[in-house]
């Protein structure tokens, strides 16, 4: 049975010199996601990728990363979670190091697992 977060959760890490901070958050309509990403995406960041799933309901962005190396794998991580009505944004600070394409989504996943993650633990 899918679950959602109870409150907002932040998740921190470097990864080959790049910097990312993971927020994820509960929501119940798409309007909910789209104020959420507007109020913490970082415009001095290199990349604001996100996704959001509610039911059937779903979208992604990834914001300037090779298409499907960020929007996509943040989605599999919520879903990979059993989590529903929940946002999550990942603010990347480009480091100098290209991580790849294999890199990138798996850094782009990495994130929200673990935020998504502590919602057992009411974060």
């Amino acid at each position: 049975m899918p679950s959602t977060l109870l409150e907002t959760c932040e998740y921190r890490e470097e990864i080959r010199k790049s910097r990312f901070i993971t927020l994820a958050a509960p929501i119940d309509t798409p309007a909910d996601a789209q104020a959420f990403l507007e109020r913490h995406s970082d415009l001095a960041a290199t990349h604001n990728c996100w996704a959001w799933k509610i039911g059937a309901q779903y979208r992604s962005s990834d914001d300037g990363e090779p298409g499907g190396t960020a929007g996509r794998p943040i989605l599999a991580a919520i879903e990979a979670q059993d989590c529903d009505q929940v946002v999550v944004l990942v603010i990347r600070w480009y480091g100098g190091i290209q991580l790849g394409t294999g890199g990138l989504a798996r850094a782009y996943g990495g994130g929200p697992t673990s935020a998504c993650n502590r919602r057992r633990n009411a974060c």
